[in-house]
């Protein structure tokens, strides 16, 4: 397995997300309500952020599982990308929040380990069934996650106030803080640590709502 394809993967998913982007930014600057773009750009994100994600988590396990095709379990992910997708083409926006993990968001993340994976392959040569659980692991949570109802918060300011953005300002300093010191390595950890701190003030705004 070489670790310069991966390299290359990363890449085009920060362009693919970054372009995702603008796509939308542009699309509601101009307050263009197109059916047939928006059915185009679904089907954009699910080879970006559906079909990706899950080639990645293929190749990852094919050269490292000693049980045959379980790597094929890696295409759970594509499937629930696309329900995901679906159910947000029907689904109006929210400015402040986001219910369940985004696909972009999921891909980066598969996209940022393999990185990590092939960069550090002697930590798993000798250690493959624990290498295959984890890797199991993170296809169930990566699918539970990316249809879950969980709400997720969004790093969209309506204004600059501590009050009315405490959260998005703790993560971003956080954020910051690992990718300063931990570099390539943080970016699954700050998506990671991005999901436990929605889980948190979900779990917190439903206490308070009671």
């Amino acid at each position: 397995m070489q670790s310069k394809n991966f390299d290359y993967s990363i890449i085009a998913t920060l362009f693919s997300i970054i372009f995702d982007f603008l796509d939308g930014f542009f699309s509601r600057l101009i307050k263009n309500k197109n059916t047939f773009g928006k059915e185009l750009d679904s089907i954009a994100d699910m080879v970006s952020f559906g079909i990706v994600p899950s080639i990645i988590v293929f190749l990852l396990l094919e050269e490292k599982t000693p049980i045959p095709f379980i790597e094929y379990s890696a295409f759970f992910i594509s499937i629930f990308s696309a329900y995901r997708l679906a159910k947000f083409n029907i689904n109006s926006y929210n400015y402040n929040h986001i219910v369940g993990l985004t696909t972009p968001l999921n891909t980066l993340f598969f996209s940022s380990l393999s990185i990590i994976i092939t960069n550090h392959t002697a930590l798993f040569t000798d250690k493959k069934i624990i290498y295959l659980i984890v890797m199991l692991f993170m296809i169930f949570f990566s699918c539970y996650f990316l249809v879950s109802q969980i709400t997720m918060f969004t790093l969209n300011f309506e204004n600059f106030y501590w009050k009315n953005n405490k959260i998005r300002y703790i993560f971003l300093l956080i954020s910051t803080f690992l990718l300063l010191t931990l570099h390539m390595t943080a970016l699954p950890c700050i998506i990671i640590f991005y999901i436990i701190t929605s889980i948190y003030f979900h779990r917190l705004k439903q206490k308070n709502s009671y």
